[in-house]
Order: C-alpha cells, then structure tokens, then sequence
C-alpha cells in the first residue's frame, strides 16, 4: 500500500503544482465581466444630438482605463426603470421626465448631479411640404406652448415688426413635447419651440423660418432652471462618491471646441456635419443655485 502512494506521489505533486498555476492565472487575467475588468459605474443614455458630452468623453476613454461605461439605452423612460431597479448607476433624462422620476415611488434614492444645457432662442420651424416665407403665415396654424410664453411674445412682436399681421395666424397650445409629432401628422403648419426642439425638427427635414438666439429661458410657464436644462443627469444614492471622474470626464468634454463636439454625434447617430455645423453645441454643467432652489437641496449632489 506504501508502495503503491509512494508511486502516486509525483503525479500527485504535478496535479497540486497545475491548480495553483491555474488559480494564479486566473487571478491575473479576470473572466469578462467581473468586477476587476469592469467600470466602476454603467451610465444609461439615449440618442439625441443633444448628448455631445456624453459620446464626446466616452470616445476619448478610448485606449485609457474605463473608470465608467456608457450604456446605451433606448428612451427617458426606460432610463428612469434602470436607475430605479439598479441596472444601471446614472442616466440623461429629459428634464420633464426626470422631475416625474424624482417623485415617482422608488425614486426617493436619486439625486441631479448636472444637466445638459442647449441654448434656448425661439425658433419657427414648418413643416417640411410648405414652401412660405415669414409674410404668407396669416392664415396658418402655429403650435405654442403657452398664451403667456414669452416666445410667442417675442416672434409676435418680431413678425409684427416685419409687417406681419400677427392676428391673422391662428395659435394651438401644446406642450413642446407634442409639437413635431403635431408637425410631422400636419395637425399644424408651423411650431414655436426653444433651440433643442428645433434640432430635432430639423433633422427631420422641417424648415427653420425664423430664429431669435437673443431669448433667454424663464417666464411664467416654465422656470428658467428647467427650461434651460434638457436633460438631467440622474444618479442613484450609493453612487454619489464614484460618479466624480464622470462629472470631471463630461466638464472637460464641454470644454472641448464645437466642432469636436459635433464630430462626436455625427459619428454616435449619423447627423450630417453641415447640419449640426448651423447649430450651437450643448453642454453639460454641474448643479447650480437655481436648480437647488427649484428642485430642492435633498434632491440635488453638488460635487465638487
């Protein structure tokens, strides 16, 4: 019997000196996947040309080490479920949904850690089978978000001063969010929205007739806090200290020159370069004052 373990012994002292080569391996080079290969935080966003400085940093992670990753996810709302049910650590949603999240049971935990900002302007976008000029609207059906908007106030006093007779078009009310699906199913002729809708418009093929780069956000309809911002940067509470090399890796994205900004989403969703060449380039910023008072200071992270 001695005989026989002493035979095994070399083969045995093989097989043991194997494992610990293997587990030794295994311990260098992580399977995919695991928390050692992985970033650190998963950040959720959609398409929109709006996005610059999130496809912006996340291209110039490449051939560094990922200390986040960005996650692709198809709209606002399944933005909102992810961060809620924890698949994901933050996320851009639209500045509309995003406050109904905050709100919305489960989402006690989340807080803003900045926002996406575009400039505001008023813009008329028609629609794209309308061949008109500024005079031949009389007659014509506008969207507006509301009668005291200060956008609408400003292109009737704009339009009048032209020779327009601005009582001659007629006004439907809705919110911005409805206006291109009511341009695009030609419930309307013509939208009065901020510049962020109207890149939207425009990529679609919709006309710009009339642009106003010198309006500023805020009146009685909406908080200029709100207004302003386009999407918010929404982060689970467990995240708060991780998420500081995103919020840095986004500033300096913003910092970067438009055009580099530009390239990014031509080369995210396929945008022509001469389009987005016309327009000016969002960027992101960290929580203000303003953002504080309006949402409150429980429900904001100021990191600095």
């Amino acid at each position: 019997m001695n005989r026989k373990l002493q035979s095994r012994a070399p083969w045995f002292a093989l097989l043991f000196t194997t494992i610990l080569l293997c587990a030794a391996c295994q311990k260098q080079n992580p399977p995919q996947g695991s928390a050692s290969s992985s970033p650190v935080l998963r950040i959720g966003y959609g398409d929109s040309p709006l996005l610059g400085p999130i496809y912006a940093a996340d291209e110039r992670q490449t051939g560094r080490p990922h200390t986040w990753q960005a996650v692709p996810i198809g709209s606002g709302g399944d933005i909102g479920y992810s961060l809620i049910s924890g698949k994901i650590d933050a996320g851009f949603v639209e500045t509309n949904k995003a406050v109904k999240l905050l709100k919305a049971p489960g989402g006690e935990t989340l807080k803003v850690a900045g926002a996406v900002q575009f400039p505001y302007g008023a813009t008329l976008v028609i629609r794209k089978d309308l061949n008109i000029r500024l005079g031949d609207l009389a007659g014509r059906t506008i969207a507006a978000q509301e009668p005291d908007c200060k956008l609408l106030h400003q292109f009737r006093r704009d339009a009048k001063r032209l020779g327009v007779d601005v009582d001659r078009i007629h006004t439907r009310f809705m919110s911005f969010d409805e206006m291109v699906p009511a341009l695009e199913a030609g419930k309307v002729d013509a939208v009065l929205v901020k510049g962020s809708y109207a890149v939207l418009a425009e990529h679609l093929g919709h006309k710009v007739l009339y642009q106003n780069w010198d309006i500023k956000a805020g009146d009685e309809c909406c908080p200029a806090a709100l207004a302003q911002s386009d999407y918010f940067l929404v982060v689970r509470g467990g995240a708060v200290e991780a998420l500081k090399p995103v919020v840095q890796s986004l500033l300096a994205a913003s910092a970067l020159p438009p055009a580099e900004l530009r390239k990014a989403v031509s080369k995210r969703l396929g945008y022509s370069r001469e389009d987005l060449e016309r327009l000016p380039a969002a960027n992101f910023v960290t929580v203000g004052d303003d953002l504080r008072k309006e949402l409150g200071d429980g429900r904001c992270l100021v990191l600095r």
